[in-house]
């Protein structure tokens, strides 16, 4: 679930400024879109908990607008996905094939029996591809998950999401 598009579009530089051009935390304003996107598709699941996808470049910004979120939607954050290698931004390839290739194996759970038959609300500030999303949905699948939904704040225009 994507609450808005990143494009030419209020959203996308809102995120782009934050993220690239030392803007400070996400605004206010991407938090509320958020939350009205689950609430309008995503509030009557079940979720035990909110995991966010770990940084590349953007330090904490991630992880702090994911602590907002769980704060707003009552689903508790658990901060123990991580990387397990450095990889470079998503943004710099182009096909998808070298998206996967970048971020394959790059992330573990650190207490892998927690997920067992859990129901998980995987959150990320952007999705281009779909890769990190798939590739992170492969570990916590793995550890026992037994739901994962993404949640996003935003879809890139014209990103190019694989279908496997």
């Amino acid at each position: 679930m994507a609450a808005a598009y990143y494009g030419n579009s209020n959203v996308g530089a809102a995120i782009h400024s934050s993220k690239y051009g030392r803007g400070g935390n996400f605004p206010d304003f991407l938090l509320k879109i958020t939350i009205k996107a689950f609430d309008r598709v995503l509030k009557e699941g079940h979720y035990d908990f909110l995991v966010f996808v770990p940084p590349t470049e953007s330090g904490k910004l991630v992880e702090e607008f994911a602590g907002r979120l769980s704060r707003e939607i009552k689903v508790p954050l658990f901060c123990r996905l991580i990387k397990s290698r450095d990889t470079q931004p998503q943004k710099v390839f182009q096909p998808a094939v070298l998206k996967k290739s970048n971020i394959k194996g790059a992330f573990e759970y650190a207490n892998p029996g927690e997920l067992k038959g859990k129901s998980i609300l995987l959150f990320d500030d952007i999705c281009d591809s779909g890769a990190t999303i798939k590739e992170i949905g492969r570990v916590l699948t793995q550890c026992g998950a037994d739901k994962i939904t993404p949640l996003v704040i935003a879809k890139t225009v014209g990103g190019d999401l694989d279908n496997d």
